[in-house]
């Protein structure tokens, strides 16, 4: 097996392992905030852990786009994460007109998960998400998985429930965040919404709150993840602001 590989299976049983901790809310107990997710949500991404092929991303860093849980659809998403919008579709359209403004035809735009919640993903939305440019990759979220949200599912290009990125620094991509995060690697990630994530040094949060409703290129956030690994202090209030220091003052 060759190296990058090999990296990917040993994140993709990583994150299989610490899946199954989410089903043992005793193991959070120190931890201010316990990860949300249903419990036939974890056993369905665990069980597409063990049956898909972990995926190696060696397309270039300047062609990807990364976001996590768009939540299409939902208004309780809204309400919930206090997201600036009045109505769903409302929320929806500015997601899609983000999306066309940064994404070319020839890029890949990856989500990191929760395309949209049970039951609230429609006709229209598959189209949206049709007419959106690029290539589309989906690393499974907890809402994406049966039994949950069986119906209605997006067209794209992949399906991965892990993906590692190899780089300077190796990008582990998962949509909950990793407990424990490999060697050398940055952890990106969405699934918390508008919370900090576990570690500002190990960790990236790519969630559309964190990234100001639009997505990132992932050269953007190798290089974010570059200067946290060198041990240099980023500040901002979100991702996106950690982004635009970096570029202006990080280069």
């Amino acid at each position: 097996m060759r190296g990058h590989e090999a990296a990917a299976a040993r994140l993709q049983r990583l994150y299989a392992e610490e899946l199954l901790l989410l089903l043992r809310p005793e193991v959070y107990a120190s931890m201010d905030e316990t990860p949300s997710v249903d419990e036939r949500q974890v056993r369905s991404l665990i069980r597409h852990a063990r049956e898909r092929s972990p995926i190696v991303c060696e397309v270039p860093d300047e062609t990807i786009w990364i976001w996590s849980d768009l939540h299409l659809g939902d208004m309780g998403t809204i309400r919930a994460f206090d997201r600036p919008f009045e109505k769903p579709y409302e929320m929806d359209h500015v997601l899609l007109e983000a999306w066309r403004k940064e994404a070319e035809a020839d890029d890949t735009t990856i989500c990191l998960g929760d395309v949209s919640v049970d039951g609230c993903l429609q006709e229209h939305h598959q189209e949206w998400w049709e007419q959106a440019p690029g290539a589309k990759w989906l690393v499974l979220g907890n809402h994406d998985v049966d039994p949950v949200n069986e119906q209605r599912q997006v067209a794209v290009q992949r399906t991965a429930v892990t993906v590692f990125a190899p780089g300077d620094p190796p990008l582990a991509l998962t949509h909950v965040p990793l407990m424990q995060v490999p060697h050398g690697c940055v952890n990106v990630h969405g699934h918390i919404h508008n919370q900090a994530s576990p570690t500002r040094h190990r960790h990236i949060n790519v969630t559309v709150e964190h990234l100001r409703y639009r997505p990132a290129r992932l050269s953007d956030i190798r290089r974010l993840a570059r200067r946290l690994l060198e041990g240099r202090d980023v500040p901002g209030r979100n991702t996106r602001e950690r982004l635009d220091i970096v570029a202006a003052t990080m280069p």
